[in-house]
């Protein structure tokens, strides 16, 4: 029973999440180490659209807000990344969505340096 509140203890003092089969040196261990994990991950506060009193669904039209969303090749980005909460992210990309279907955006976006690199006959009409 000691072993088991002992075991217990030392997971609740690591902060990265350890999968079986992940390899690591005796200083991944230590209270520095294990505070870079802990430190490293720190996900938005607060979210925009609510902070400014906004319906991300109302703003399909907007172009440059709906550019923020996406990645470079024209995919939505997570909520990891823009910090939306669940409702806003899904708002968000519903909106995205809307646009692409109403022609306001590009559904599938070639970044310059992609288009650049590829066969110049391929582009050519």
């Amino acid at each position: 029973m000691q072993q088991f509140a002992k075991a217990e203890d030392y997971t609740k003092q690591m902060w990265r999440p350890w999968k079986s089969g992940d390899v690591y040196a005796p200083h991944d261990l230590s209270g520095a180490e294990q505070k870079k994990w802990k430190t490293g991950r720190t996900a938005p506060q607060t979210d925009a659209f609510d902070v400014l009193g906004i319906n991300p669904i109302n703003e399909y039209k907007n172009y440059t807000m709906m550019s923020e969303f996406m990645t470079e090749m024209g995919r939505i980005k997570h909520s990891k990344l823009t910090g939306l909460r669940p409702v806003n992210q899904r708002k968000i990309a519903k909106a995205i969505r809307r646009a692409i279907g109403l022609g306001l955006m590009p559904s599938v976006h070639r970044h310059p340096l992609v288009v650049k690199n590829s066969s110049p006959t391929r582009f050519s009409s």
